[in-house]
């Protein structure tokens, strides 16, 4: 039995049957009624084998069945080709789930209609700034779906919404009549600046961006699929252990009295100091010399070691 959890979500591998997988379902659910005072039921806890897929953080976990041509030389010198079969884990993103977070969101109108919606919670800011938080939320999405088969896919397909929203919301903005308009003034990527038509007294955007009045406009990441990068297929290296774990295991290991006096004997011997230590030194100095007589302090230290 395998187990993985992110957070509230928790997913149990089991190589067996179906019978262990209900057995175990039936302990979970007393588990938590009785650790934890939530009741579940069997819809939230649901069983379904690999080959079906099985659906965990907006991703689809199957296992294909693949049928490679294996080459090798034979006896004599020929080449002989073969059918093989076997087996792959293949992880996909769900396209579904992820229209249904941007319907969420208010990016498109619904979970089959996946038309984009103006983005009008930042219609009250400017081009540079509105770029700039959606290719946060871009980058995001690309790292969520990071070792998913179908990342192009799914990553230029949020690409193309949230693209589009900010079009349909520049195109209301500066009375332009649609997303054509838009693109053929800012670019695919909407990264030259819109101004509205009637304002033609306003400075040029250049002599302002040059005298430091506005902010660098940038493009709309993943403009072009060759921009998104693919599925990282990168093996983990041997024994790898997630961040989150390792610090949780560093902080049980803290708990322990024998450890941190070892850990508080080292950093002693090392000529380390803690960095208690060091902010209750700096607060007596400041109390004691005082601001200016501290600061001189640190430049007689720095030039000293400089000298050295």
């Amino acid at each position: 039995m395998d187990y993985i959890r992110y957070g509230g979500h928790f997913l149990i591998g089991i190589r067996g049957p179906r019978e262990d997988a209900v057995d175990i379902r039936k302990q979970i659910i007393e588990f938590c009624e009785r650790r934890f005072g939530i009741r579940l039921d069997n819809s939230k806890v649901e069983i379904e084998h690999i080959t079906r897929g099985i659906h965990f953080l907006d991703h689809i976990m199957s296992r294909r069945v693949i049928h490679p041509t294996l080459s090798y030389t034979a006896t004599g010198g020929n080449v002989v080709s073969q059918k093989g079969a076997g087996t792959l884990l293949s992880v996909t993103a769900s396209l579904q789930q992820c229209i249904r977070q941007f319907r969420r969101l208010e990016f498109v109108k619904g979970d089959k209609d996946p038309e984009p919606l103006p983005c009008t919670p930042m219609l009250y800011s400017g081009q540079a700034h509105t770029n700039s938080q959606r290719n946060k939320l871009l980058e995001t999405m690309a790292d969520w779906y990071k070792y998913a088969d179908n990342r192009k896919k799914v990553v230029g397909f949020c690409a193309y919404v949230i693209r589009s929203s900010l079009a349909k919301l520049y195109a209301a903005r500066y009375r332009l009549k649609s997303r054509a308009k838009v693109y053929a003034i800012a670019s695919r990527d909407l990264s030259r600046p819109l101004r509205e038509s009637s304002n033609n007294s306003a400075p040029e955007y250049s002599d302002l961006l040059r005298v430091g009045l506005v902010d660098a406009i940038e493009g709309v990441r993943f403009s072009h699929m060759s921009l998104i990068p693919s599925c990282d297929y990168s093996p983990f290296p041997r024994n790898w252990v997630p961040d989150h774990e390792r610090l949780l295991r560093d902080y049980i290991r803290l708990e322990d009295p024998k450890f941190f006096c070892a850990l508080h004997r080292s950093i002693k011997r090392d000529g380390l100091i803690l960095p208690p230590d060091e902010i209750s030194e700096i607060l007596w100095d400041f109390k004691t010399l005082g601001v200016l007589n501290y600061k001189l302090s640190e430049e007689r230290e720095t030039r000293k070691d400089c000298a050295s």
